[in-house]
């Protein structure tokens, strides 16, 4: 009997996912365990695997459509067994009562298979699929430059343009056997330039942050802070790590742990909004915004106050890896009670972020530069970093962000207080 493949079930209050990329085709041989497609939630994007050897059969699922928990995608026929329709509980005809109710189309009676087009097993960003799919690209025809030739975003759109030629070559006042009307509508089209869908990561951060602009109050304060101290204490504990053979560790890493153990005696900051009232969170999870593919994703540093700067490190370190191989989980990348975004590694001097919902605070961190600063009634050059802190007023009132601020300051020019 086939082994049915239901889109899964991969966090708490999921209902719905979207696939956003097969990996495989109508017909190919799978082993238990290789990834057969990329599942989108509301919070991630998640690899799922084939749960027997077999061939793939009767895929029925398309790309970019909201499909409700519980729905089967494709059947997995095992060595010997013939391709026909599954009978009992896998048969979908069977399954038509159980989720008529649902409002996912796939959930009901008999459909004819989706067949998955032949780009479905190359190695290929999700974002880069749906750039693809909607500009009629076929994946087979892109030269991957990510790791093993994945296929990027850039990759697609670096195919479109050579497929679509300079913009010379849109005609101006009509080739030979073409209307002027039609010679406007190509200008046209071609001045609109390449519509670019978002990913579901980015679908994701629009909708939350959207929302968090919406409904929370941002003020904003911030405080230029001397660095010399944590660059100190960065490069002794560098020789340390490197002594123990972990991970060399990071400012974003030392600016986490400080702040984790200064969030201790500012409650208010490591809380969040529900309703009328105000949720006080009991442990300090902080998230770390992080790029991946262009898109924005937040991994979660566990009970942050309760690790020293080795074990932060090592497990920075870990999620960051785990970033760039999407192998993170939903609840790896979700329930942070306040976040960092540090851009001072791409030269931005300064920034306001926009809070990470329900959480009451962000803090965004600029680069470091050497400033003259005044010291003993001296002109002398220090390095400075520029802090924001973005709060939401419905918990945060000025002078408890003010307070935070300072001791943050005190805790970074002298780090050897908290650690």
């Amino acid at each position: 009997m086939p082994v049915e493949v239901i889109l899964p079930k991969v966090d708490m209050d999921m209902e719905s996912g979207t696939i956003e990329a097969w990996h495989v085709k109508e017909g190919d041989h799978v082993r238990q365990g290789d990834t057969i497609f990329e599942i989108g939630t509301n919070k991630a994007v998640m690899e799922v695997e084939a749960p027997a050897t077999g061939a793939i059969r009767r895929i029925r699922a398309e790309t970019g459509v909201a499909i409700t928990v519980g729905t089967p995608v494709a059947w997995i026929y095992l060595d010997g067994e013939a391709n026909d329709a599954p009978t009992g509980r896998s048969a979908p005809a069977a399954r038509a009562t159980d989720t008529a109710h649902m409002a996912s189309p796939l959930a009901v009676a008999e459909v004819t298979p989706v067949a998955a087009p032949a780009s479905a097993g190359l190695r290929a960003t999700p974002l880069a699929r749906r750039v693809a799919r909607q500009n009629g690209i076929e994946l087979t025809s892109v030269k991957g430059s990510g790791p093993r030739g994945r296929i990027s975003e850039s990759d697609v759109i670096s195919a479109l343009a050579s497929r679509s030629g300079p913009k010379d070559r849109v005609p101006q006042d009509g080739p030979a056997g073409c209307s002027g009307q039609s010679a406007t509508i190509l200008r046209e089209a071609a001045a609109q330039g390449t519509l670019k869908p978002f990913s579901a990561i980015r679908r994701i951060v629009a909708s939350r942050l959207t929302e968090s602009m919406r409904t929370a109050p941002h003020f904003y304060l911030t405080s230029e802070i001397e660095m010399s101290a944590a660059r100190d204490l960065l490069s002794r504990l560098a020789v340390r790590h490197e002594r123990l053979s972990a991970p060399k560790p990071s400012l974003t890493v030392l600016i986490a742990r400080i702040v984790a153990r200064v969030l201790r005696d500012h409650p208010l900051l490591n809380a969040s909004a529900e309703g009328e009232a105000t949720r006080l969170r009991e442990t300090i999870d902080i998230g770390v915004a992080m790029e991946r593919d262009g898109d924005l994703v937040v991994p979660v540093l566990r009970d942050a106050s309760g690790m020293d700067m080795l074990a932060m490190t090592r497990e920075f370190s870990r999620l960051r890896d785990g970033v760039g191989k999407r192998s993170l989980t939903p609840a790896e990348l979700s329930g942070g009670s306040f976040s960092i975004s540090n851009l001072g590694m791409y030269g931005v001097d300064s920034f306001t972020a926009i809070i990470n919902p329900p959480q009451s605070a962000i803090l965004a961190v600029g680069r470091t530069l050497d400033k003259p600063v005044g010291r003993d009634g001296q002109i002398v050059l220090r390095p400075i970093a520029n802090f924001t802190l973005s709060s939401d007023h419905r918990i945060v009132d000025g002078v408890t962000a003010a307070r935070f601020m300072a001791d943050l300051r005190e805790a970074l020019e002298c780090p050897e207080v908290l650690l």
